[in-house]
């Protein structure tokens, strides 16, 4: 009987261990991974070039955007214009506005965003002393921004977007 209760034991045991490590296998592999990498010069310039050299003349593109000013933006461009530009199912009245979330535009905000870095006092009105992060997900072959997260530490000035198609 005694035999009997500790194999009975060892195997509720030995199931348990098996059971928890497989449910940590698959949590872990759920849980997204935050691929994006501090943004440096170095890297926005290998961007900018490969979508140069790679990137399509026209694309549709579905972006996400976090921080103060959330909301949804879809784009067209063809032949390199912006051809339809909507914010939140919206278009916007300023044409202007329009070209700054086709991907030359996000080139020219990272580049901005990269420069506020050297004085985030008065390039993102961040306390003195604040902290300022600064991360990017670039597609690895057409080069263009698939995530961006400005991180002001402390604070409600954060952005970001991602692309979502």
């Amino acid at each position: 009987m005694r035999r009997r209760l500790s194999t009975i034991v060892f195997a509720l045991t030995l199931g348990a261990a098996l059971g928890l490590g497989v449910t940590a296998a698959v949590v872990t592999w759920m849980i997204p991974r935050d691929r994006t990498v501090p943004l440096t010069e170095e890297n926005l310039q290998q961007a900018q070039r490969r979508w140069d050299e790679h990137g399509p003349n026209s694309y549709d593109l579905d972006l996400s955007i976090g921080g103060l000013r959330a909301g949804t933006v879809h784009i067209e461009v063809r032949h390199g214009e912006v051809t339809v530009m909507t914010r939140d199912g919206h278009t916007p009245r300023q044409r202007r506005t329009w070209d700054v979330w086709s991907v030359p535009g996000q080139f020219d905000t990272l580049e901005t965003e990269l420069s506020a870095m050297a004085d985030p006092q008065r390039g993102f009105a961040a306390p003195p002393g604040a902290r300022v992060v600064e991360r990017v997900l670039f597609d690895p072959e057409f080069g263009f921004p698939q995530r961006y997260v400005r991180s002001v530490l402390g604070t409600q000035l954060g952005i970001e977007w991602s692309t979502t198609r």
